[in-house]
């Protein structure tokens, strides 16, 4: 929900002196500051670094393209001579200082971009509502008159970028926390397959589920991150270009079935109408239910594996500052401590299962996409999770879609596909696991007849 240039728009602006880096960050700082929980802290010395910037042009240094442009960072990120806080009160005076930037954020410092903020979460990465109450309120940019939920767990991420602050952000996605934020608030997020990106340096919440992923305003800017992130990137060529496709020949499924059902009618509505201009731009799209995503489903929402993982990382903690934590968060921890070693390991040989079948099933159809709705609702209000009961289900709403790519292992991305100015509602399209680089040129040219029409 922001029209703010995207990343490539932006380094061309500043590469030709059309605007300095002092005066853009003077401008982004300014909506940043008059922001409410948005973010964890500020960077101070922001303004400072966007001078030097200007003076390395003035001098002829020639920096990357990209200098200069602001990001944010979730505030699980490693960042050398800061400490991971994750957005809780019970890291605060004994998290350590990190001795070097996460694998994933050091190639986007190298490159000049600005780290402007550590944006805000859920706490621990451990809800899709994008709460946490160790601060203000933060809600989605879409209705702030009723007050939503952001989605998690990239929530100030999120907001970071549709607010316009930034063009683009680092989250992480363990069940769809990268793509939750975005869908709700009306940008581009991305779940790349699982181990593809670092994990160095990076908060854990599931070491088997975790993925570092880009949101931003648009495909073409995931993609240039999702580009830095994996080491890729060279200073010293133009920037990467996304490959064109004809989408006139693309597969898509939507798997009818749990992930279509109980929708509500303004994601629907969306959702049919996208498939409508698909289907006019020349896509097949084929409706047909598809088991194994059922059964995705079904296993996050009855047996999921992120839990058990969680507990054993927090629960030394939490016996120890349990009081610091997010109820909601360390009562969803301490529940999975009925979790057995060989229950645990059932449910790990229950997705690997799922994984293999739907690989066989997805390469067989010769499938491009699945596709279906990001979130099954349209942000819920705040109102909804005042009663500390309700939080549970709102939380499964939030996820239910988004989980299935993360137990089949693909590789996932949410689109905007709702009328400017009504309920966000995300158009999300999976492939195969290391398929991520088709993804983006599918993805790019699905963008494109979504902002046509839209």
């Amino acid at each position: 929900m922001t029209t703010q240039p995207n990343i490539r728009t932006l380094s061309a602006r500043l590469e030709s002196g059309e605007i300095t880096t002092e005066q853009l960050i003077t401008e982004r700082l300014a909506i940043a500051e008059k922001s409410t929980g948005v973010f964890t802290s500020i960077n101070k010395d922001l303004l400072k670094e966007a001078k030097s910037v200007d003076q390395q042009r003035a001098d002829g240094k020639q920096p990357s393209v990209l200098a200069g442009v602001p990001i944010t960072l979730k505030d699980l990120f490693g960042v050398k001579g800061e400490p991971i806080l994750a957005a809780s009160k019970s890291l605060e005076g004994i998290a350590p200082v990190e001795e070097q930037d996460a694998d994933v954020v050091a190639p986007l410092k190298q490159a000049g971009m600005l780290i402007a903020a550590r944006a805000n979460m859920s706490e621990f990465a451990f809800s899709g509502m994008g709460r946490n109450p160790h601060f203000p309120s933060l809600i989605s940019v879409w209705d702030q008159q009723t007050g939503r939920l952001p989605g998690g767990s990239s929530s100030g991420s999120a907001v970071s970028v549709a607010m316009g602050v930034v063009p683009g952000t680092l989250g992480s996605d363990t069940a769809g926390s990268c793509r939750i934020p975005a869908a709700f608030n009306g940008i581009v997020g991305v779940k790349p397959t699982y181990g593809r990106l670092s994990l160095k340096g990076v908060y854990p919440l599931s070491p088997s589920s975790d993925a570092p992923g880009p949101l931003a305003v648009d495909v073409d800017s995931c993609f240039l991150l999702d580009h830095l992130m994996s080491g890729a990137f060279d200073q010293a060529a133009p920037l990467p270009q996304i490959e064109q496709v004809d989408i006139s020949k693309l597969r898509l499924r939507v798997p009818e079935g749990t992930v279509t059902s109980m929708l509500d009618n303004e994601v629907a509505e969306a959702f049919e109408k996208t498939l409508e201009w698909l289907a006019q731009a020349g896509c097949e799209i084929q409706r047909e239910p598809m088991t194994v995503v059922d059964n995705c489903a079904e296993l996050f929402l009855t047996r999921p594996v992120v839990p058990y993982e969680a507990w054993q990382h927090h629960r030394p903690m939490i016996e120890a500052r349990g009081d610091y934590y997010d109820p909601f968060v360390r009562e969803r921890a301490r529940a999975a401590s009925q979790i057995t070693q060989q229950e645990q390991q059932s449910r790990y040989d229950a997705k690997a299962n799922f994984i293999e079948n739907f690989n066989q099933e997805f390469t067989d159809a010769k499938l491009d996409l699945l596709v279906y709705p990001t979130v099954q609702c349209i942000p819920p209000a705040l109102s909804e999770i005042e009663d500390p009961e309700d939080m549970p289900s709102v939380n499964l709403r939030c996820l239910r879609n988004t989980a299935t790519a993360n137990y089949f292992d693909g590789c996932s991305i949410t689109l905007p596909c709702h009328i400017p100015g009504e309920a966000p509602v995300g158009l999300m399209l999976s492939a195969m696991g290391g398929q991520d680089h088709r993804l983006y040129a599918l993805a790019s040219a699905i963008e494109q007849v979504l902002n046509q029409n839209r």
